[in-house]
């Protein structure tokens, strides 16, 4: 089960992506990373969690879920802006200079400014899963 429909994004006033085949192209790719780096907490078949359940839940539940899938558009739209949807893609956006013959191009894009880390994450979306706790590394007790 998707972490965020296309009806959802458009829904939530996100705009950016017209085409539902490339929403979901971008949306599965954004699963991946975010479950990465966020321990797979709303992962179906880890089963810790369920964004579903927190969408019912307690004030605190919905308002995780819903900034939770505010920050699946909001990298959705990283990377549409960027053009490509995973790590290595990401990073072979980033060409600074490239030099053929007597010829030297160089670009001012700096991918790594808006990339947290080799993570393949936005910023903004790293920032919202902080705020909403599910970027903290911890110990379990238990």
């Amino acid at each position: 089960m998707a972490y965020l429909t296309f009806k959802e994004y458009q829904q939530n006033g996100f705009t950016m992506i017209t085409d539902g085949t490339i929403f979901d192209q971008h949306e599965r790719a954004a699963e991946t990373q975010v479950d990465i780096t966020t321990q797979f907490f709303y992962n179906a078949d880890y089963a810790a969690h369920s964004l579903v359940d927190d969408l019912a839940g307690t004030q605190w539940q919905v308002f995780r879920a819903k900034q939770f899938k505010r920050a699946m558009a909001l990298q959705c739209e990283y990377f549409e802006e960027l053009g490509a949807d995973t790590p290595v893609g990401i990073a072979n956006q980033d060409l600074s200079s490239i030099e053929i013959g007597r010829t030297h191009v160089q670009s001012n894009s700096n991918v790594n400014a808006t990339n947290f880390g080799k993570t393949g994450l936005a910023t903004g979306v790293v920032a919202i899963l902080a705020q909403i706790g599910l970027m903290s590394r911890a110990v379990s007790y238990r």
